[in-house]
C-alpha cells in the first residue's frame, strides 16, 4: 500500500511517500519560501513551486537554478483536480477525501498510473487542501524520475524507413 505520511510543524510541511513501508520520497516545503526539498534515493533537488494565476489556480515549477520545469493547474472552480505537467509530460491528479483521503495521478482521464493514500498527523485532511500542490507536484516528479510514464518519441528520436 502506497502512503503520503503528511506532518505539520511551524514554517515547515513534511510528506513522506511510503512504499511497502519503505519511505521512497521525502518533501520538505517551506511555505513562506515557496521552496520543496526533494528527496529520493537517487536524487535531491530544490523546486520552487510559484503561483501564476490570476483567474485560474496555477503554479509554476522551477528547478534550483530558476528554470521553469513544469506547472500545476487546477480545474475551474476545483481544489482536488487538475493537471500537472513536468518536462513535456502531462498528469491528471484527483484527491478524493471521503471515505478514505487518497491522491490518484492518471496518465489520461481514464489511465490510473499511481495512487496512493494520505495519512494526517493530525486528523484534519480539510486542511491539507491550501498545501497540496507540493506534495501532488513531488509524487508526479517521483512518477518522472522513475520512468513510471513512458514518453512519447520525438520526431528526430524516431525511426524512419
Amino acid at each position: 500500500m502506497n502512503v503520503i505520511a503528511i506532518k505539520r510543524i511551524a514554517g515547515l510541511d513534511r510528506y513522506e511517500l511510503k512504499e511497502n513501508d519503505d519511505t521512497v520520497l521525502e518533501i520538505r516545503y517551506k511555505p513562506d519560501m515557496h521552496t520543496a526539498r526533494v528527496l529520493t534515493h537517487l536524487e535531491r533537488r530544490v523546486l520552487i513551486i510559484e503561483n501564476e494565476g490570476l483567474l485560474r489556480i496555477k503554479m509554476a515549477i522551477k528547478n534550483e537554478y530558476g528554470i521553469r520545469i513544469g506547472s500545476l493547474t487546477y480545474d475551474n472552480f476545483s481544489d482536488t483536480h487538475g493537471s500537472v505537467e513536468i518536462e513535456d509530460l502531462k498528469f491528471r491528479f484527483h484527491i478524493q477525501y471521503t471515505p478514505v483521503p487518497e491522491l490518484h495521478i492518471y496518465k489520461r482521464r481514464r489511465d490510473l498510473i499511481y495512487s496512493c493514500r494520505l495519512s494526517f498527523d493530525d486528523d484534519k485532511p480539510k486542511e491539507a487542501k491550501s498545501q497540496s500542490a507540493s506534495f501532488i507536484i513531488a509524487v508526479s516528479w517521483y512518477l518522472f524520475l522513475n520512468g513510471r510514464v513512458k514518453e512519447k518519441p520525438a520526431f528526430n528520436e524516431s525511426i524512419i524507413f
